[in-house]
């Protein structure tokens, strides 16, 4: 993913709301989408180190992109995420908040840094292990062999 977007997510989107993106996530949209819109879930993280996902809609116009916040989950309510399939090349996951969500990644490897992202933050801000289905295990640890150029936490910017 281009530095460009995340710097540009940080200044028109998370910056006037106080918080860091961590990580994003560009999501498959589906063939039948018209138009240049490109979805996102981001992890951010706010000055009250609350950590939240959001999932951000932008429209590429001829001049300008626009940014929409769609919805915001805060990642202490999410309770399970399902990988779907853990012994194939699968980018879909669910993730279970108060309702179910289904997203669908652009590559399986990009999915799991997702999600290993998801397990540091909750580790580290609320001493949690989030329940994980149908993953493989040796792409989840941090130490794994299986890592990609967008396995890294974004910290550029301060709040």
């Amino acid at each position: 993913m281009a530095a460009s977007l995340k710097i540009s997510l940080q200044d028109f989107v998370f910056r006037p709301k106080r918080e860091k993106p961590l990580h994003v996530l560009e999501l498959s949209m589906p063939s039948t989408m018209q138009g240049e819109e490109r979805s996102y879930l981001c992890v951010t993280v706010t000055r009250e180190k609350d950590v939240k996902i959001t999932y951000v809609i932008t429209v590429e116009e001829k001049t300008s992109i626009q940014y929409k916040i769609d919805c915001m989950w805060l990642l202490k309510d999410l309770t399970l995420i399902d990988g779907k399939e853990a012994m194939q090349d699968y980018p879909k996951i669910d993730m279970h908040f108060e309702q179910v969500y289904s997203w669908e990644a652009f590559s399986t490897a990009v999915k799991y840094a997702f999600t290993r992202c998801i397990r540091k933050m909750s580790k580290i801000h609320y001493r949690r292990d989030i329940a994980f289905v149908n993953f493989d295990d040796d792409h989840m640890s941090d130490t794994g062999l299986f890592q990609v150029s967008e396995d890294t936490m974004y910290t550029g910017f301060e709040l």
